[in-house]
């Protein structure tokens, strides 16, 4: 499976830790884009916290479109957050992206939920910035 969708049931304590960034590619400094959508595709940094554990993990997640309205230290709604495993000269990682990325003021948690990723990539194990999209 290269796609995983994440439990958002699962998920508390959904805040923003860094702002909206451009991704780029790191030997050409090119703006990636979405394949399917061609909007450039930006990394936000996502404290979440699995409901029961006392850790939290930063997670860098990828959104097509520059997310607006987003401020350090709120809340967010991760819309279709889904894990992307990955492997590359050696290197693995798992990649999270999601369809988009909105304060918590603005809307309320997605119905739409299914599996979680979150556990088995654990603190510090995800580098949304070093894999293929």
């Amino acid at each position: 499976m290269r796609v995983i969708p994440v439990d958002w049931g699962r998920l508390c304590n959904v805040l923003c830790t860094a702002a909206p960034e451009v991704r780029s590619d790191f030997t050409t400094g090119e703006v990636r884009t979405d394949r399917e959508s061609g909007k450039p595709l930006y990394l936000v940094g996502v404290l979440v916290k699995v409901e029961g554990d006392r850790r939290a993990a930063v997670l860098d997640v990828e959104v097509a479109g520059e997310p607006v309205g987003l401020v350090e230290g709120e809340p967010v709604v991760l819309d279709r957050l889904e894990a992307r495993p990955w492997e590359r000269e050696g290197r693995s990682g798992v990649t999270y992206r999601a369809e988009s990325i909105t304060p918590a003021r603005a809307t309320t948690p997605p119905a739409t939920a299914t599996a979680t990723a979150a556990d088995s990539a654990g603190p510090g194990r995800s580098s949304g910035k070093g894999g293929a999209s």
